[in-house]
């Protein structure tokens, strides 16, 4: 928690509906903060892709959508320093992701 404030001052949800409107034939099985940022979150969905969003200051807004697997995103997760996503794919691949300019930094796939 920040200061003195409450949990709902903290992780204000007002606007998260619009972040999502991008995935809305796709489910998203995955949304998470980024690491000691209460206005940075990405989240996955089935289509993919992964987005990248701001939800403060202003209206919230989607960064970046990372794009380039060639099945369902199923999972994925920030560094501590939030400079690099990691992706699990259902097309059998990992990715890590520079979510500042959304390229994809490198794909290892499965060996199985």
């Amino acid at each position: 928690m920040a200061g003195d404030t409450t949990l709902s001052e903290n992780y204000a949800f007002a606007g998260v509906y619009h972040v999502f409107d991008q995935h809305t034939d796709s489910a998203v099985p995955k949304v998470q903060f980024a690491h000691d940022d209460r206005h940075l979150l990405a989240c996955c969905s089935l289509d993919g892709t992964i987005s990248v969003c701001r939800l403060a200051p202003g209206p919230p807004a989607v960064l970046r959508v990372l794009r380039g697997h060639g099945g369902g995103v199923a999972d994925f997760a920030w560094s501590l320093s939030n400079d690099v996503l990691v992706s699990a794919s259902l097309d059998g691949t990992l990715r890590l992701w520079a979510p500042a300019d959304g390229r994809c930094i490198r794909r290892v796939p499965d060996p199985d």
